[in-house]
């Protein structure tokens, strides 16, 4: 896990691949960055921090924010999620393999997010369609995939804390 002598090696760094960006911080202003950064780090495996790092200095002329950490991070951590067009791959061989009768076998044989997407555009629908309705279905498989993925994304940035509070509190509105 990211520690606070992490933390002061990567903002050195930074200083170093970005001169002009901390050449006004004073020692006060510097602590409490440390500070906000360990907070917010903490929890993050130290490989992983410096892996998002490296990327972003290798990519960006600016020095990163925090929230610009975190994408970098929730890309590295979904970079291991098949593509949305090989899911749906997936899914067609299921229905060759399958078909029309053993649903629920292809289904079962599917990821969770794939299977969730098929049972939603409906697997008899993708089994029944002629070339024209699978097109369409593919387009909303992926783009469904895809929604799915960037929420992925927005969770793992967001954090475990947070993602739990958002989730009581979107429960607690739903059910007034």
């Amino acid at each position: 896990m990211v520690d606070e002598k992490t933390i002061k090696e990567v903002l050195t760094i930074l200083k170093v691949s970005y001169p002009s960006a901390l050449k006004d911080l004073d020692k006060d202003t510097a602590m409490l960055m440390i500070n906000v950064w360990l907070k917010d780090f903490k929890n993050t495996k130290k490989e992983l921090f410096l892996e998002a790092i490296n990327n972003i200095r290798n990519k960006s002329e600016f020095f990163p924010n925090i929230a610009q950490i975190k994408k970098e991070i929730a890309n590295i951590q979904v970079k291991d999620i098949p593509k949305a067009e090989d899911e749906w791959q997936e899914v067609l061989m299921a229905v060759r393999k399958y078909g029309y009768y053993r649903q629920q076998e292809a289904l079962e044989s599917l990821k969770p997010y794939t299977a969730y997407i098929t049972r939603h555009i409906g697997f008899m629908n993708i089994c029944n369609a002629d070339e024209q309705q699978q097109v369409w279905n593919k387009k909303e498989f992926i783009g469904e995939y895809n929604v799915l993925k960037d929420k992925e994304i927005e969770n793992i940035q967001i954090g475990v804390e947070e993602r739990t509070f958002l989730t009581n509190n979107i429960k607690l509105l739903e059910e007034n």
